[in-house]
């Protein structure tokens, strides 16, 4: 889910952060993107825009990020741990979303910050994202 949202803006020309639980699920995520029909990438060079990564270290990344978006397993405890860490390491003003379709977003984030909470927002992208 989270390499064909990263490949949609990576089609427009902007730069993506995709992380994983391991470096190697990110980049495969991205392969797969490349591979799968319909094609998630306009064009191949598409995929060079997206940097790939995993949460452990290279999560302070989001710091440069303007929009960051959570696609992780539909678990509350795993998404508020995420968020924990993403608020402790993101810019003031960033906006944060989660692609959540069955968690309530007033439980995922009631322990943020008053900040965090007023940039944050649900996205559901559609799967496969088209």
């Amino acid at each position: 889910m989270g390499s064909r949202i990263a490949a949609h803006f990576a089609n427009e020309g902007i730069p993506v952060l995709l992380l994983d639980l391991t470096s190697e699920a990110s980049k495969k995520g991205v392969e797969t993107a490349l591979k799968q029909k319909p094609g998630a990438f306009f064009t191949e060079a598409g995929a060079a825009l997206i940097t790939t990564g995993n949460f452990d270290q290279d999560l302070p990344g989001v710091r440069d990020c303007v929009w960051i978006i959570e696609a992780v397993a539909e678990n509350l405890e795993i998404k508020r741990s995420l968020f924990a860490k993403v608020e402790a390491r993101r810019t003031l003003g960033s906006i944060v979303s989660t692609n959540t379709s069955g968690i309530p977003l007033a439980r995922i984030s009631e322990s943020f910050g008053e900040e965090m909470q007023s940039h944050f927002l649900g996205t559901h992208f559609f799967n496969p994202p088209g």
